[in-house]
């Protein structure tokens, strides 16, 4: 016989809206408040305008992708936002 595992999604979301909230106040009291609306990771980035990660990596490391459209935390694992928009 199957056994099913039952999931709460409501306090999987509660789960994940304290740590949003958690991440934009660090954010904030570094001195870095950011519209996560704008911002992606590059695993999102690279899946949103069909790209490999890695090209995004060598294009951040080249500077085709500027300097200020990319944002390091590094109290998140060094985790990098890119500014939600197409480089070239």
């Amino acid at each position: 016989m199957e056994t099913k595992t039952k999931i709460d999604f409501d306090a999987e979301l509660a789960e994940i809206q304290a740590g949003t909230r958690q991440t934009l106040d660090f954010l904030k009291v570094n001195g870095h408040e950011l519209i996560l609306d704008e911002w992606l990771t590059i695993a999102e980035y690279s899946k949103k305008y069909g790209m490999d990660s890695h090209v995004i990596t060598n294009w951040i490391r080249r500077g085709t992708i500027p300097a200020d459209s990319v944002v390091e935390i590094p109290k998140f694992n060094n985790i990098r936002l890119v500014k939600d928009r197409a480089y070239r």
